[in-house]
């Protein structure tokens, strides 16, 4: 009996950010760390028990935004860009591969980010190889976008909620799409649908959107093997490469 199993480890990587924004307002006389329209505010209030920031009556809280600039209104608007991606899942173990089914499995991580115009996510990982000595033996990448194929060797992946085989969750941005907005690549959004190349981006955010807040991916991983598969620990180091847009 052949006996293969596949665990992708959560390596996840994070390149981080270009380009510069800010939310102070300064010359050779003055520097206002908060700029505030409304009837006032203090972002100072403290003693040796509290510390708190407080306003009154302020206007034009929200995102603004146009093909030239982008704004975010409200009191304490932090200047300082940022882009954050979390491991939420640390591994995943697809079990015992067969020939005759198909095994599957997720993983979670999310992106969070601040004053940018979007992002992507990469993944730049190879597809899970075994190797023993002087023998390796990689499962073919499923290169184009399809449902599971059982007794042929592929592995693939996509970033929404399946029904078949019941794995995964869609993309879901905290605590609301008014918040976030990641999705799903193009090629990594169809339910029941796999595939799997090497620097593909297989997440980000929509054109036109802020991309700012956090959104949770889930990655629903599928292998299957063929009756000539080689038999031993199958392996993969998943590799995710975010890039801020602006």
């Amino acid at each position: 009996m052949k006996w293969l199993r596949f665990v992708s480890l959560g390596l996840f990587s994070l390149l981080g950010l270009g380009g510069v924004a800010f939310a102070q307002y300064s010359s050779s006389n003055y520097k206002a760390n908060e700029v505030i329209f409304g009837s006032g505010g203090d972002n100072g209030q403290a003693s040796a028990n509290y510390e708190a920031s407080v306003a009154a009556g302020i206007l034009g809280v929200g995102l603004y935004s146009s093909a030239n600039y982008q704004a975010y209104s409200g009191f304490l608007t932090p200047g300082d860009p940022f882009l954050e991606l979390g491991i939420d899942t640390a591994s995943v173990d697809l079990g015992n591969l067969s020939p005759s089914s198909t095994n599957s499995g997720q993983a979670s991580f999310h992106v969070r980010a601040y004053i940018d115009s979007g992002y992507t996510v990469q993944t730049v990982s190879q597809p899970p190889t075994y190797t023993s000595g002087t023998r390796s033996h990689t499962l073919p990448a499923k290169a184009t976008l399809g449902a599971p194929s059982v007794g042929i060797e592929e592995f693939g992946i996509n970033l929404v909620h399946n029904t078949s085989p019941a794995v995964g969750s869609d993309p879901a941005p905290q605590p609301s799409s008014a918040f976030a907005t990641g999705v799903a690549a193009s090629g990594y959004n169809t339910p029941n649908q796999f595939k799997y190349n090497v620097g593909d981006i297989v997440a980000q955010t929509p054109s036109g959107s802020s991309g700012w807040g956090l959104t949770q991916y889930t990655i629903s991983y599928i292998a299957d093997a063929s009756i000539l598969t080689p038999s031993g620990n199958y392996q993969m180091a998943q590799d995710l490469v975010v890039v801020a847009t602006y």
